[in-house]
């Protein structure tokens, strides 16, 4: 079997239990929220808190996988989520929830945050240029499948079995999936160096390097308004809709898989265009538009909109916000140096993970005027401008190859 379908296979697996790992709380929150006495809406401090790990690890990230290699600090991610969602479910009890759960957020988010840069280090080596936005955006799809499964399937064992069970049941899969990569590590890690190591100077370092490239400052714009919208969407998608609209958990769960698995098909289509008929980064500004319009009409939402309606509105969203991801990493992959892919998508995507802190903010003022509407569209605006942006990088990365 070529090398680039085992390394495109490996790190779907392994995105696709990152995001599940990651998503899993949010999906089960309003049934954690009934257990433990808490408002579902505490589900934004979760994407707060785990954003704001996510930032010092994904810029942070360069020295591990120089050090250790990309394989092994992907075992060392699974590792790390499994122990974390372990804390959460054998620890937290009503009456001391809060330690044990701010522990689960940090090793879940620290473990599940390794997995993208980890996986652009291992297929920038094997992926040829071309194909490039194609190849990272299958491993992509290993987002969406995570997000369906947490709605699909975690959200309903959850409720039916209890939230407790559905963590530990994921974190020892997360364990397995650990060993099954191993034999894998001789090749994906040849190119490690055991005498680096890792300095709290890379966070500071890949952020520079980030800022001071134009087209590299695009993407991380780009990354820090899409990842926040995206966080709203996976974070409050279920407990929106059991709010505002009265569905049950067992109904939204569901529903919101059902349209999160539409990204699947829609990141391969996007890498296909990127590879072939637009360059990238104007296909992603094209992306940045449609988030904006769907994102503000998921705020028109109401007890009058018909099951399909809502589907239809959420499927445009999938399309767009849980959609950019493989082309905009290919591109960040594309702009670094040799052997930097990993350390620079990283230090990108910790914009992005600058997005989930802020975002969360910003939408919780929307919502404490009264009104999901103001929620959706002061969230949806920045969209609109990175669309600008994103056209104004494009032509004028091409007027300097012309």
């Amino acid at each position: 079997m070529p090398i680039l379908i085992i390394a495109i296979v490996a790190m779907l697996v392994q995105q696709t239990i990152a995001t599940t790992a990651k998503l899993g709380m949010p999906a089960m929150f309003p049934t954690v929220a009934a257990d433990l006495g808490i408002d579902p809406k505490v589900v934004l401090g979760y994407t707060w808190s785990y954003a704001a790990v996510a930032i010092l690890v994904m810029a942070g990230c360069g020295g591990a996988l120089r050090r250790w290699g990309a394989l092994r600090t992907s075992q060392l991610g699974c590792l790390a989520m499994a122990l974390g969602l372990a804390a959460a479910a054998l620890l937290a009890q009503p009456w001391l929830a809060l330690p044990p759960l701010v522990l689960g957020i940090f090793l879940n988010s620290a473990g599940s945050t390794v997995a993208t840069p980890a996986s652009s280090q291992i297929l920038a080596k094997y992926a040829p240029p071309k194909w490039a936005p194609l190849v990272f955006s299958i491993k992509q799809t290993g987002v969406p499948a995570g997000l369906a499964i947490s709605g699909m399937i975690l959200a309903p064992i959850a409720a039916s079995f209890g939230w407790r069970p559905a963590l530990l049941g994921l974190a020892i899969v997360c364990v397995v999936i650990a060993v099954a990569l191993q034999p894998l590590r001789a090749e994906f890690d040849a190119d490690r160096d055991p005498t680096a190591r890792p300095k709290f100077s890379d966070f500071p370092t890949t952020i520079r390097q980030v800022l001071n490239a134009p087209e590299m400052r695009s993407l991380a714009m780009a990354a820090f308004c899409f990842v926040g919208m995206q966080s709203i969407f996976m974070g409050f998608s279920v407990t929106y809709l059991h709010e505002a609209l009265g569905y049950t958990v067992e109904a939204a769960g569901p529903i919101f898989g059902a349209a999160a698995l539409i990204a699947v098909p829609a990141r391969i289509l996007w890498g296909w265009v990127g590879s072939t008929l637009i360059k990238p980064q104007m296909l992603l500004a094209c992306l940045a538009a449609m988030m904006a319009v769907s994102t503000a009409s998921m705020g028109l939402f109401g007890s009058n909109w018909a099951e399909w309606h809502v589907f239809a509105v959420m499927g445009l969203i999938s399309l767009s916000v849980l959609s950019w991801h493989g082309v905009l990493l290919s591109e960040a992959a594309r702009l670094a140096q040799a052997g930097e892919a990993g350390r620079m998508t990283g230090g990108v995507l910790a914009f992005g993970s600058a997005g989930q802190v802020i975002y969360p903010m910003i939408f919780g003022l929307g919502l404490a005027s009264g009104s999901y509407i103001a929620g959706y569209v002061v969230i949806a605006l920045p969209a609109l401008f990175m669309a600008f942006v994103l056209v104004r990088s494009a032509l004028s990365s091409r007027k300097d190859v012309d």
